[in-house]
């Protein structure tokens, strides 16, 4: 049995460069002229254009139909007019493109129970289109009827490690009302023994928001669970290993041991479906970094193109920058700010561009062992990827990584041993793939 052995306070501390936006309100941005919507802004199939150049919209309109399986809805988030319909020449994803009127009409789903069935409830999420908000993209509806005949914990996480990010942070601030009411309703639902919502040690404000909302509601089989400000603390297998002290096997998913997990603003977009019949067309991001004169957390409608959003918050201060969708250490760096923002976008990050370090040889120092919240040894994969021993690799559990990039981040050599040990799974997933 091959066990992810996960212990209390593994990963590092680093600095968490929240200071500019943890206290900032959440602004509702202005809509732009044109949304732009990808049909394939969530993991799995892309969705397939339900309009045609012409048609009038509403916010809440359904523009993108889910393919089936793994797949979700996508709805305008404006009204107006489609003015066109684009298909990537390389992927062939297409695209529709939504001329804002400003009126701001709306459609809302059907009505529903107050206290669906389970059926009526999944059924919901997948109309809605709610994927998961804490940027993996997953179907939620997918998750929810996975877990129905399982799940006996359910975990909420808060937990926002990733350096800058404060979305998760101010949803909790501002919303812990909705959050807390609609964790009562999945725990009756679903008959769970018991809720957790996940924080970290220094989100006091997070903390004192839901301890509040806990209490109006009387609140029961809901506890919050403060968790250390280590980094990786918001993984999944992590997080329940923490909460529940119970360790994941390898190539488990966190409902084969009866728990249903979900990220904060996930919740919060179940609550609008559930209690507002409104489908998921927007969510708060954070536009951050020593880059963007005016760093905030904006309620921005999908489809907002990352220009848009860069005027909104005053523009750059340098153009020598590094721009990142997501944080510094799971995030992903972009050139093109026409890209607009999708179901899995959590933060624009604005770094300073500097040059990149030498490497150097490895000085045999451990710490990307000692510091691995999966108990890997990155520079022995690392090492195997640079031999071409691709075998070893799965004698070392390479594909056990999670991707958190401590092991770069805290390698003194400058070893960008992330990058090795994806490399190295991708040429096992090539001879797998033959």
């Amino acid at each position: 049995m091959n066990v992810l052995k996960l212990f209390n306070l593994r990963g590092v501390r680093i600095p968490n460069h929240k200071e500019k936006t943890k206290d900032l309100k959440v602004e509702s941005l202005k809509a732009a002229k044109y949304l732009y919507y990808p049909m394939d802004m969530h993991i799995g199939k892309p969705a397939e254009p339900g309009v045609t150049v012409g048609d009038p919209v509403k916010i809440g309109t359904l523009i993108g139909e889910s393919e089936g399986g793994i797949s979700t809805n996508i709805h305008a988030s404006v009204s107006g007019t489609v003015v066109s319909i684009e298909e990537d020449e390389s992927s062939g994803v297409k695209t529709v493109v939504i001329e804002n009127d400003y009126r701001d009409e709306k459609v809302t789903l059907e009505d529903l129970d107050t206290e669906p069935s389970i059926e009526d409830f999944m059924k919901r999420l997948e109309a809605a289109g709610i994927t998961g908000k804490g940027g993996a993209g997953f179907p939620a509806h997918i998750k929810y009827d996975m877990e129905q005949d399982k799940a006996r914990y359910l975990v909420i996480n808060g937990a926002e490690c990733e350096p800058y990010s404060t979305a998760d942070h101010r949803c909790m601030v501002e919303y812990a009302d909705e959050i807390v009411k609609i964790i009562q309703l999945i725990v009756k639902i679903y008959e769970v023994n018991a809720a957790y919502i996940a924080v970290e040690e220094d989100m006091a404000g997070s903390r004192e928001a839901l301890d509040r909302a806990l209490s109006e509601n009387s609140a029961e089989k809901i506890f919050l669970h403060d968790l250390p400000t280590v980094y990786p603390q918001g993984h999944g297998a992590l997080q329940i290993h923490e909460i529940l002290g119970i360790e994941i096997e390898e190539g488990e998913r966190s409902g084969d041991i009866g728990v249903l997990q979900s990220n904060v603003s996930t919740v919060k977009a179940i609550y609008d479906a559930v209690f507002k019949n409104e489908p998921f067309y927007k969510r708060i991001i954070t536009v951050t970094g020593p880059m963007i004169k005016n760093p905030k957390n904006v309620m921005v409608r999908l489809g907002t193109r990352v220009e848009d959003i860069i005027e909104a918050c005053g523009g750059f201060l340098d153009e020598v920058r590094l721009n990142i969708s997501g944080g510094p250490m799971m995030g992903k760096s972009f050139e093109d700010l026409s890209l607009a923002v999708d179901k899995d976008t959590t933060t624009l990050l604005f770094l300073k561009r500097y040059p990149k370090e030498e490497e150097r040889a490895c000085i045999r120092c451990a710490k990307c062992v000692n510091s691995c919240p999966v108990s890997l040894q990155p520079i022995l994969i690392s090492n195997a990827y640079r031999n071409r021993e691709y075998d070893l690799g799965i004698d070392l559990k390479s594909k056990s990584c999670i991707s958190c990039g401590i092991c770069t981040y805290i390698c003194p050599s400058r070893i960008d041993l992330l990058e090795d040990i994806q490399k190295l799974n991708k040429e096992l997933e090539g001879r797998n793939d033959e």
